[in-house]
Order: C-alpha cells, then sequence, then structure tokens
C-alpha cells in the first residue's frame, strides 16, 4: 500500500471524524483493480497523538505503474461551493437549462464547466464524475452513501482552467496553455498521478453507521 492522502480535521474544515480521531489517512494498493481496473483505496483514521505513529519514507514498490505512485507534495486548502453537475436532477437542469445558457452567452461562464462541480483533489462537495454517476449503497443501512473525498488524475482540465486554475500558478503573461507541456503538467498534475485517462477515484462513506462502512467507485474519460 503506497499513501495518497493525508488530512489533519484541524486543516481541512468539513472533514468529520469519529470521536477520539483527528487524522484521516487514504492508501491504496498501486496495482489495477476490478471493478474499474483502478488502484484500490482503504481509509484509516488516527489520533494523532499516539506515540506509536511514526514518520515513514513513502513506499515505492518495484513493478509498479508510476501512474498510480503520488510525488510528495503539500496541501493547501481551499474552501468554495459546489454544486452538482452530473448529478444535478433532470428536472432542475430542464428548469434552468434556459438560464444556463443565457449566462453562458452574457458572460462566457459554463455552468458545467465552470459554475458546478470543482475539480482536483477535494474533500466533500459532489464527485466530479467523468462517466454516469454511481453513488453506492452502505451496506449496513442500505443508505446512499455520502461523498468523502475525490482523487482527480488534474486539479483542471481544457474547461475548467479558468476556475481550477490557482491564482499563484497563473502565468503572468498568456494562458496556461501556452506553457511548455513540461512546464504546465508541473501544475496540472503535481502529484503526478493519472487514473484511466484522466479519470478519478471517489471514496464514499456512510457517517449513519457505527463502524463508517467505505466504499469507492473509479472511471475515466
Amino acid at each position: 500500500m503506497v499513501a495518497v492522502l493525508q488530512l489533519f480535521a484541524a486543516d481541512v474544515s468539513g472533514v468529520e471524524l469519529p470521536d477520539g480521531t483527528d487524522l484521516l489517512q487514504v492508501l491504496w494498493c498501486p496495482f489495477d483493480h476490478e471493478p474499474g481496473f483502478a488502484p484500490r483505496p482503504e481509509v484509516y483514521r488516527w489520533d494523532s497523538s499516539r506515540s506509536d505513529l511514526e514518520p515513514a519514507e513513502p513506499p515505492r514498490p518495484v513493478g509498479v505503474d508510476g501512474d498510480y505512485l503520488p510525488n510528495p507534495c503539500v496541501l493547501h486548502p481551499e474552501r468554495v461551493v459546489d454544486y452538482p453537475s452530473w448529478d444535478l436532477p433532470g428536472d432542475v437542469f430542464e428548469a434552468l437549462g434556459a438560464r444556463f445558457e443565457e449566462v453562458e452567452e452574457e458572460t462566457g461562464w459554463s455552468y458545467e464547466s465552470h459554475l458546478s462541480v470543482s475539480d482536483g483533489i477535494k474533500v466533500g462537495g459532489y464527485p466530479t464524475w467523468t462517466q454516469d454517476p454511481d453513488w453506492p449503497d452502505c451496506p449496513t443501512c442500505d443508505r446512499t452513501m455520502r461523498h468523502l473525498l475525490t482523487v482527480n488524475s488534474a486539479e483542471f482540465d481544457g474547461g475548467s482552467w479558468r476556475t481550477g486554475l490557482a491564482v499563484e500558478d497563473t502565468p503572468t503573461e498568456g494562458e496556461i496553455w501556452d506553457l511548455p507541456y513540461e512546464e504546465r503538467t508541473l501544475i496540472q498534475r503535481a502529484h503526478g498521478l493519472m487514473i484511466g485517462d484522466m479519470g478519478g477515484v471517489y471514496l464514499f462513506e456512510c457517517p449513519d453507521c457505527p463502524d463508517r462502512p467505505f466504499a469507492y467507485r473509479s472511471d475515466c474519460s
């Protein structure tokens, strides 16, 4: 298993952890697993004050596809409002469709590309599906599970760069796509991951059950 993500509850608002824990860790097996032929993640929750939790060098297993081995990097959380895109109910989309078109004509901002789900690695909100939504049900209480976090292949794509590109990473001249490929990739995919073809891994949990059952989905473009 290799470490993918580590979050302290104090650093990321919206992370709800069981009593007595304040650290969320996501690891995955960096080989293709069915269904989806993607890494298989696991979620761990810890009390960071435990004396037996020691820093360790991240393992780099031999023979593993480099697309599933994240580069060491630091997160800089930013709180944003997330609206559903693929998960927007059909009747709501039908009711607001004309307004979406008006806004895009007036401003150039597309609801689906710019004003709904946020891309990149994120906690909470809605999954940034690249295929049809596939929400799991809790095996214990049978309720629809809650989206815990998403690990995406990139922080933004060709449509969402206007909202997914951090101000600090914005070129002083021209646009992000004017940069050489290698330089742009360091900004767009600093973690070095590639799930399928620009897809993602989506983690879910059931906060209503004491043992917090966990499930995941994956997709590709």
